[in-house]
């Protein structure tokens, strides 16, 4: 259990800190909750932060089950075989991801930044924890687009099919807690309150800007 996403934040950052000053190391958190765990990691290892904004792609008529995510330029995670599965029509999901890129870029604005430069730098993506791992997923694969010497995934808490799915993709897969039993990442905190773009905004303002 963790108290919250600082303290999730702290056991992460010891586990990262053979990073620690380096200058070309960059924490990138998933808005909205990974961004309060990114920012102790970015304090404690005295790097930059910046945000890599990734939004789940809703289940028709059930926006709470994703089916896969979209992130920065279109990098894009899916589960193809549950959609092939549940027979969700390629219109649906062409117009989602329209839909979600248009948010992506309000996201970037609202937060009045863009997507950092991570070409030959260590990039470490955080987010509070992987169920599914799309999230995490689609912002590992934007973020290698653009070329960084290496990427690594930092998380408190995953499923074994979403460290399986991060471990295959990342350069490094950093995770305290891989349980047997999985339901949901917040059964992990004591306090896992949602968050705003508003604390959002507070994080990256004490932080060393990207």
């Amino acid at each position: 259990m963790f108290n919250d996403r600082f303290d999730a934040g702290r056991q992460l950052a010891a586990k990262l800190s053979k990073y620690k000053g380096r200058k070309d190391v960059i924490v990138l958190g998933i808005p909205r909750g990974g961004v309060e765990a990114a920012y102790v990691i970015a304090r404690e290892l005295n790097v930059k932060l910046g945000v890599a904004v990734s939004r789940k792609l809703p289940f028709p008529g059930n926006p709470e089950l994703a089916i896969g995510a979209i992130a920065f330029g279109g990098a894009a995670s899916m589960d193809d075989s549950f959609v092939l599965q549940h027979g969700i029509g390629k219109a649906y999901v062409k117009k989602e991801k329209k839909m979600l890129a248009a948010e992506i870029r309000k996201r970037y604005k609202a937060y009045g930044t863009g997507f950092p430069n991570v070409k030959g730098k260590t990039a470490i993506i955080v987010d509070d924890g992987m169920a599914t791992g799309h999230t995490v997923l689609a912002a590992l694969r934007a973020v290698k687009k653009r070329l960084p010497k290496k990427v690594i995934v930092a998380v408190p808490v995953a499923s074994n099919q979403a460290a399986g799915l991060a471990r295959a993709e990342a350069g490094e897969l950093v995770c305290l807690n891989v349980p047997e039993w999985f339901m949901a990442v917040g059964e992990f905190y004591r306090d896992f309150p949602q968050l705003t773009d508003e604390e959002v905004i507070n994080c990256l303002k004490k932080a060393k800007p990207a």
